[in-house]
């Protein structure tokens, strides 16, 4: 007789595996406890990884039979990180059961598992389209509404014919009205401004086909959460125009069924558009992370946390609130986060008062340094924070030994338009080289100065954008968004796989209150290059994020001997940007460890939990 333990690892809660493991208290064959470990419960006060476990006491084949079983019913999670079998002298679990966060209007759990899946999605099978099958596993039919339920296989294969017909007879998208009033079209729809175009894959045997994919995106799509993942259609499609798609596999079990039915139609792919509550995650430093929760069900996380400076607030769309345990003499308490559309701003901070206000950028460092990094109650020491966002200001924030936190860096705002772009770089020592760029590359030129920048611009998708037409990435006729020049840029660095590039100038500039980029030499160095005969755009894309990183190095390791650096936190919905974070984590991480707390947002709920932690500071003192 062997006791042995089966231990799933992921990197922030996952409500399937605490489903899982109650259900397997029901395994008649065998003795289960089950349990959950967190840092708290290992003897530290933080954020962190949660490990899900079940345990078990039997006969060799009894537990092979069970590790079979187990193997079946866990699903790959995006969050999860290790998994492992061990024999262990005693449990340590118990026959409580697991509690999770799951209702009605915000299910956590996936509507379709493996093993009403080959059911209801395979068309061979003679269950295929009974949306309503019951499973005792996933209990998904309890997430369909009437309207789903009274839906018939009938009904999928007519708004499958409806959305060939109508898109043959230029008729507009197909709604649907029993999936949230999503939209789906085979042409691309109007892109909101600042939103890259979304992709249902209807067919996954020929994803390769149409998108250059590594193993861990792949791996993400099929995972229970169903996210939508950045990906670069392959350099000869003749279809997907756009550089860059946010894609997903069929997240429902209406969509399942209507993929299945497109695929055989031969759709390998659908557009979509609408509240289809999909995550978008970005890869950074070997893990998944969220970008933002905002569009997401208001499902609120919980977490073991210390002790802020205040108990409660509400900080850019999010609310945070954090209670003592009783008993606990460490002060300790669970930390509840959640949306806050209503919120009216009463934070006990102002954000954004001033160019040198750096409230948001403490608040993401703070927040991520929960992730077991805090090194006493209430405060953070000798940390960084990269923050690069198109939200809110990009910035870089040291935290000394005593906790203060001091603006090193921040972008600069850049020119609205490309006359003034353009204006700024003749004026300035990068005349000559502008002026040959006007003189080689007059399309080029004239589509600069049709550049139109909205909405913020201190942040790198702006620079990407400018850089995009600098090198000539602007191939179409009319003029493109921001949003699209930089995914070019970005598109443009991931297709370059050579062993060296030319390395591009991020040159500091000292103001009163902190540096900044003189962005005219930066982008001097690019026309620079281009002038001088690099014909390889993809090179010089790849250059702006190599060097960025190279940069970022040097910069913190200056900031290293001065305050000493212990922990570098990443942050911001920039970070969407492969290339650049897989430098990031080469240039940076080979020095200092890199903190990304995967628990929270990249740049949402993570403001909030981090406000509570900032020091409020007055504004009109600031050095």
């Amino acid at each position: 007789m062997k006791n042995i333990r089966f231990d799933f690892t992921c990197s922030c809660q996952v409500p399937l595996y605490a489903h899982l493991c109650n259900q397997y208290l029901n395994y008649d064959a065998l003795n289960i406890t089950i349990g959950c470990e967190t840092q708290h419960h290992l003897g530290q006060d933080d954020l962190g990884p949660i490990t899900y476990f079940i345990e078990a006491k039997g006969e060799q084949a009894q537990l092979e039979q069970l590790a079979d079983a187990i193997a079946a019913d866990f699903l790959i999670s995006t969050w999860l990180i290790d998994s492992g079998i061990k024999v262990i002298d005693e449990p340590q679990g118990s026959k409580t059961l697991l509690p999770y966060s799951q209702s009605a209007a915000n299910p956590a759990i996936a509507p379709f598992c493996q093993q009403c899946y080959p059911l209801i999605g395979d068309n061979q099978s003679a269950k295929f389209g009974a949306l309503d099958l019951v499973c005792p596993c996933c209990h998904g039919e309890m997430q369909l509404t009437p309207a789903q339920k009274a839906l018939t296989l009938l009904d999928i294969k007519a708004m499958a014919q409806g959305l060939l017909s109508q898109d043959l007879a230029s008729q507009g998208p197909l709604t649907l009205a029993a999936a949230d009033n999503l939209q789906l079209s085979l042409t691309p729809f109007e892109q909101p401004l600042g939103e890259r175009p979304q992709l249902l894959i209807c067919n996954p045997n020929t994803l390769n086909a149409h998108f250059c994919l590594n193993d861990a995106q792949v791996l993400a799509l099929s995972s229970i959460e169903k996210p939508l993942i950045c990906a670069r259609p392959t350099q000869e499609h003749d279809k997907l125009s756009a550089p860059l798609y946010d894609i997903c596999f069929a997240y429902s079990r209406v969509i399942l069924v209507l993929a299945e039915v497109l695929r055989q139609k031969g759709v390998d792919w659908v557009y979509i558009q609408g509240q289809h509550n999909r995550p978008k995650l970005a890869w950074v430093d070997g893990a998944w992370a969220q970008l933002t929760s905002h569009d997401l069900p208001a499902i609120a996380k919980q977490f073991i946390a210390p002790e802020p400076l205040r108990d409660e607030i509400s900080f850019l769309g999010f609310k945070a609130q954090w209670q003592a345990i009783k008993k606990s003499r460490s002060h300790q308490g669970t930390l509840t986060v959640h949306l806050d559309s209503s919120a009216k701003g009463e934070t006990g901070i102002e954000p954004l008062a001033s160019a040198e206000d750096h409230s948001i950028t403490d608040a993401t460092l703070f927040a991520a340094l929960l992730n077991g990094k805090f090194t006493t109650q209430k405060q953070a020491k000798n940390a960084a924070v990269i923050y690069l966002s198109h939200s809110h200001p990009s910035q870089i924030v040291t935290c000394d030994n005593k906790g203060d936190t001091e603006l090193f860096f921040a972008l600069p705002e850049l020119p609205d338009n490309g006359y003034e772009i353009f204006h700024q770089l003749d004026s300035s020592p990068q005349k000559a080289v502008a002026q040959k760029f006007k003189s080689l590359f007059p399309e080029d030129y004239l589509k600069l100065l049709s550049l139109k920048l909205h909405g913020r611009r201190d942040n790198l998708q702006s620079l990407w954008a400018i850089a995009a037409i600098l090198i000539g990435l602007n191939k179409h006729e009319e003029t493109q968004s921001q949003a699209s020049l930089s995914d070019a840029l970005m598109a443009a660095a991931m297709r370059y796989h050579g062993a060296n590039a030319p390395r591009i100038d991020y040159p500091l500039t000292k103001g009163e209150a902190h540096r900044s980029l003189n962005w005219c030499k930066t982008l001097g160095t690019v026309l620079s290059f281009r002038v001088a005969g690099n014909e390889d755009p993809s090179q010089l894309a790849f250059a702006m994020q190599d060097s960025l990183a190279d940069y970022l190095a040097n910069w913190l390791e200056h900031i290293d001997l001065n305050i000493g650096v212990h922990n570098i936190a990443l942050a911001g919905n920039d970070l969407d940007n492969e290339t650049l974070c897989r430098r990031i984590s080469l240039r940076l991480g080979k020095n200092f460890p890199l903190v990304v707390n995967c628990s929270l947002d990249l740049d949402g709920d993570n403001l909030a939990v981090g406000a509570l932690y900032v020091k409020q500071r007055k504004l009109n003192e600031q050095a």
